[in-house]
């Protein structure tokens, strides 16, 4: 595939280049830097065109620029054909702004898609959000191709590996600027992602952080950019540390769940004021333009919740574009980044992957074969109660079809995955990016120190505090907590010496001996002999490598167990009474 590349110079925007005076060129652009006015050139030039955007608050955010030389109409859910039929009649040239969802009822309205060119704004998010967004991304790849002249552009484009046939078959170009400014990122390994941030936060609001700014001279943070992915952690934070909900601005999707979970801290849009902390969901990652003076950008990933992972080549670089520049706001601490993360080495090899991913295509035939054979009534009730979201099929206009988009996506969150594998697999991320540049962190030492001080706590500390205080803020954030807890011994945790993976494992065998008990189980005696027969079979069906001794039974929790005697055939048999369930499998 050839990339053209188109040459930036020292212009400040894509408006000012030749190539994008009448839009944006057809196919896949990758601008490379944030903040260069791509959507500004959909929006101002005389074309009529139709930005498409991954959320509703991007919508909103280019339709509020007063710089717009034309009204641009929002479309998204809850807009009307009568809105759309005024804004038309009112008009001479026009700009739609509209969200992956409402694409569809748009064109809808549109007589004819001739003399349109579209613009798919962050287009990167194509794969990020497929597990999520399937159906609103499969129709809009669909849709898409109705038009004559259609882009996509990001700072951060798809990789190339990732990318699906159809967008591979399209122009691509790279536009070079010169003179861009590189973030060193501050990276730091943790275990306890949640709460270390939380004693971070603490440490700012008690002793304040300082580092040396982009010129040189250490300087005071004022402010915090915390960007996670997780509104459970936000409000865990928040309630660990009291904080006022007058020093908080938090931004996540407005939803009944979210605004409950939250309770006295509210949902803030992007353009709201900033105040000392401010936290950021996935929703606020791409496109919102945020402005201070002060500022640092801290980005969490918990290997262990998928949901929190950080795409260093994509949405990393998106995060540090955030903070714009201009003739009033230029952020002190714009040359930096701090991460955060937790890493996984429990991560599924490619040939592991490989082999899941050859059962899905196995399990895809199936279901469009059943899916054949139904007929419309039974389609439909299929459609309701099948949940397809891990699987390569997706229901479609109805019909269900075969899923390039989501085997991209799956593919894509694999390679995601092994990037928190281990440090080393981060940094080489971090250093394969044209964005950052690792340099040596010895001049952060004072903040460093800080770091360390409100991260090092260990998993062994908070296994141990939960234990004596059990609690839900522990298991949303340790969710094998419970697991260790019922399984295991206090002194069998210290001979694992606490470590996470090796009490897994234990709780994991646990769990399988628990099904060989449940499988032997009839109440009433039996002989040490013939227990131990059965722990044999069970053990050998179930591919458990334990020495099948009947003492083993002592050990169950699910029933009743006492060691008994009885007199059969004359002799004295020793064994177990097996009394009433006290544990029933759900």
């Amino acid at each position: 595939m050839k990339q053209e590349i188109i040459n930036g110079g020292n212009a400040r925007y894509l408006g000012e280049l030749e190539r994008f005076k009448d839009g944006i060129p057809f196919g896949i652009v990758n601008k490379t830097k944030t903040d260069v006015g791509g959507t500004y050139v959909a929006a101002n030039c005389s074309s009529n065109y139709i930005i498409v955007c991954p959320f509703k608050d991007l919508v909103d955010s280019i339709a509020a620029d007063k710089n717009n030389r034309y009204e641009v109409f929002k479309c998204y859910g809850g807009v009307r054909e009568y809105q759309f039929r005024k804004y038309i009649k009112n008009n001479t040239t026009y700009k739609i702004a509209v969200t992956y969802d409402s694409l569809p009822k748009l064109i809808g309205w549109l007589s004819s898609t001739e003399g349109w060119k579209v613009l798919v704004d962050e287009y990167h998010l194509i794969l990020e959000d497929m597990d999520f967004r399937y159906d609103a991304i499969n129709g809009l790849m669909e849709e898409i191709q109705k038009f004559r002249h259609y882009s996509f552009l990001s700072a951060t484009p798809i990789d190339l590996d990732f990318e699906i046939d159809f967008l591979k078959q399209l122009p691509h170009y790279k536009v070079q600027w010169n003179g861009v400014t590189k973030i060193t990122p501050i990276r730091y390994k943790v275990t306890q992602l949640t709460k270390g941030l939380a004693r971070f936060i603490q440490i700012f609001l008690d002793e304040g952080i300082s580092l040396p700014d982009i010129n040189g001279n250490v300087s005071k943070v004022e402010e915090l950019y915390i960007f996670i992915n997780s509104v459970t952690s936000i409000k865990q934070i928040a309630d660990t540390l009291k904080l006022n909900p007058n020093d908080v601005k938090i931004c996540c999707a407005d939803r009944i769940r979210n605004n409950k979970l939250l309770g006295e801290y509210q949902i803030e849009s992007v353009s709201s004021p900033n105040k000392k902390i401010n936290f950021f969901t996935k929703k606020c990652f791409q496109g919102c333009n945020l402005f201070t003076n002060n500022g640092l950008i801290i980005v969490a990933s918990d290997a262990y919740r998928t949901q929190t992972l950080v795409d260093i080549s994509t949405t990393m670089e998106q995060i540090a574009g955030r903070i714009r520049i201009n003739d009033e706001y230029q952020n002190i601490f714009r040359n930096v980044i701090v991460h955060l993360f937790s890493t996984n080495k429990n991560v599924i090899s490619d040939e592991e992957f490989e082999m899941v991913m050859q059962d899905k295509e196995k399990e895809a035939d199936k279901l469009l074969s059943g899916w054949s054979k139904l007929d419309k009534e039974e389609r439909q009730t299929y459609i309701k109660r099948m949940s397809l979201d891990t699987e390569l099929v997706s229901i479609i206009n109805g019909r269900m079809v075969y899923n390039n988009l989501k085997k991209q996506s799956f593919i894509y969150k694999q390679a995601l995955r092994k990037t928190y594998k281990d440090g080393i697999s981060i940094r080489d991320s971090f250093m394969q990016s044209e964005k950052f540049e690792l340099t040596n962190q010895n001049k952060w030492k004072d903040f460093n120190i800080k770091l360390a001080k409100a991260m090092t706590v260990s998993y062994e500390q908070l296994l141990k505090d939960y234990l004596d205080s059990p609690s839900e803020s522990y298991e949303q954030e340790y969710p094998e907590f419970p697991l260790i807890k019922r399984y295991l011994k206090e002194s069998e945790m210290n001979t694992l010496r606490w470590n996470r993976e090796k009490m897994l494992k234990a709780v994991e065998d646990k769990k399988q001996v628990d099904k060989v008990f449940l499988a032997i189980y009839q109440p009433g005696f039996i002989s040490n002999k013939d227990l131990k027969s059965k722990l044999k079979d069970e053990f050998g069906r179930l591919g458990i490598k334990l020495s099948p001794k009947a003492t083993l039974i002592e050990n169950c929790t699910l029933y009743n167990v006492e060691k008994a005697s009885r007199k059969i055939d004359g002799k004295t048999v020793s064994g177990y009474e097996l009394g009433k369930m006290i544990f029933t499998f759900e």
